[in-house]
């Protein structure tokens, strides 16, 4: 296993980088987007805490995979033009952690208890002095392990760009496998690159949980 990671250590890390490249930009996409979507739905729009609404039950009911497949051959088929596959999974992905993202945050702000801003009220504090100096800190320690989570979610989601011959990590183990045929050994590695990564961070969450979430009484 180890002489097939040393050989193959320039593909390996191609596929590495561009699965991290993925993952930057979807998280991009979709973490302050999905924050500001999810704040105005909370707090200042029905209308958009609607859209936000159907958007995430639109993502439950069609896969991802589906999803991803739509958008990079019949959706560019009816338009008539060729994107490159990386930038149709950014898209995708991207547009499926906004609306999660979103989600979270709207929701958030509905079950925040009303007193919360009484309070700052009665002190003489300003809607954003409020909102700067009680809710946004609240709202940030409750939505943080449910926005990090999710975001767990999306470098699991990045495999699927293998299906479309975007070169990230499982499409170049794939590759290697092909040349080697080493099943066992290739993806044994891709297995303990997963669990490095998202095994401390499932970890570190469920202590920050424990530790900093506020409950509502």
């Amino acid at each position: 296993m180890i002489d097939i990671l040393i050989e193959y250590r320039h593909l390996f890390l191609q596929g590495l980088l561009t699965t991290v490249e993925l993952l930057f930009l979807i998280v991009l996409i979709g973490v302050p987007l999905g924050i500001l979507l999810g704040a105005i739905g909370g707090r200042s729009s029905k209308s958009i805490s609607s859209v936000v609404s159907s958007l995430k039950f639109l993502t439950k009911i069609v896969p991802v995979l589906v999803l991803l497949f739509w958008l990079h051959f019949p959706l560019q088929a009816i338009l008539g033009i060729v994107v490159d596959p990386f930038w149709t999974t950014v898209v995708a992905l991207g547009f499926v952690n906004m609306v999660a993202v979103a989600f979270i945050i709207q929701s958030e702000l509905k079950l925040l208890p009303i007193a919360y801003k009484e309070a700052g009220v009665t002190l003489g504090m300003t809607n954003s002095q409020i909102i700067k100096h009680i809710e946004l800190p609240i709202l940030m320690k409750r939505a943080l392990p449910s926005i990090a989570l999710n975001q767990a979610t999306m470098l699991e989601y990045t495999l699927f760009a293998s299906l479309i011959s975007v070169p990230e990590l499982f499409k170049v183990s794939q590759t290697i496998n092909s040349m080697v045929y080493d099943p066992v050994a290739i993806y044994s590695l891709l297995v303990l690159f997963f669990a490095i990564i998202l095994a401390p961070l499932h970890i570190l969450i469920t202590i920050y949980k424990k530790r900093n979430v506020i409950q509502y009484d």
